[in-house]
């Protein structure tokens, strides 16, 4: 039998208290490298445990029980609504995938940055904070230091004189170096875009990335990034800022694994 792996029950423990649920999808793809059954049965056990409930609007989401805050120590973050889980989950996914790659240094979320104003002005570098990032996270570089990046979710249609508003604060935001978009649908590449045209935007650097979440390929990140009318992958923008080799994310697995008994398991856990 194979060695039972602890560490990704804690990952997804750890997980699901900073980000306020987990999907099977993201446990699935970024926490559980082995084969299809013993993803199933890892997945079993986390309904199992105690420390997590099922969604009420998802059996695929699942958030943390009292047992499971607990057991965070105290920090969880409240149980997300389902209405901004698969929002959420976009941002998850960018995120594991330079994770994985040890290319993030640090990274913040939207409701750290607004539960702690003083910290978000200086993680931002602006006095005024108009619109929170739905993240910000550190680069690694391959000379030690790191480069700070921003991302937004944009799944659904805001108006034009929105977005605009939202690329005016971006112009205050001088610690952010990297603006980074993910859209639904091509159309919607171009309204984002045009908001941040204009010479002061160009002066101060402040060109968004945009891609669309629908394509973006974290095993590979050949997705397209477009920067007004440049444009390049994912990849490609990773090497140039961090000079760092950015390599696949190809998870191994044992086609030979043999079944987890999941009553030792959670006699396990219980001890």
């Amino acid at each position: 039998m194979r060695n039972w792996r602890n560490d990704i029950v804690l990952e997804a423990c750890e997980f699901t208290a900073r980000w306020g649920f987990l999907t099977q999808e993201l446990f699935f793809e970024f926490m559980c490298p082995m084969s299809r059954a013993h993803k199933f049965r890892y997945w079993k056990f986390l309904t199992t445990s105690g420390k997590f409930y099922r969604s009420r609007a998802s059996e695929k989401v699942l958030l943390l029980t009292a047992k499971g805050r607990q057991s965070a120590g105290g920090i969880a973050r409240p149980a997300r609504r389902p209405i901004y889980v698969a929002h959420d989950a976009i941002a998850a996914r960018v995120i594991f995938a330079l994770q994985k790659r040890d290319l993030i240094f640090k990274y913040w979320l939207e409701d750290e940055l607004m539960r702690n104003p003083i910290e978000a002005y200086s993680i931002l570098g602006s006095e005024q904070i108009l619109k929170v990032p739905d993240a910000v996270f550190d680069l690694r570089t391959a000379g030690g230091g790191t480069i700070r990046c921003s991302l937004e979710i944009e799944r659904t249609t805001k108006s034009r004189a929105r977005y605009a508003k939202n690329a005016l604060a971006y112009l205050g935001y001088s610690k952010i170096s990297v603006m980074l978009f993910a859209v639904g649908t091509e159309s919607k590449k171009d309204i984002v875009s045009h908001a941040f045209r204009g010479k002061m935007f160009s002066e101060k650097n402040k060109i968004p990335g945009v891609f669309n979440l629908n394509s973006f390929d974290p095993a590979e990140l050949n997705t397209i990034l477009r920067f007004n009318t440049q444009e390049m992958t994912f990849k490609q923008l990773l090497s140039a800022l961090t000079k760092l080799e950015v390599r696949s994310l190809n998870f191994s697995r044992d086609d030979k694994e043999t079944a987890v008994s999941l009553k030792k398991l959670e006699n396990c856990e219980a001890a």
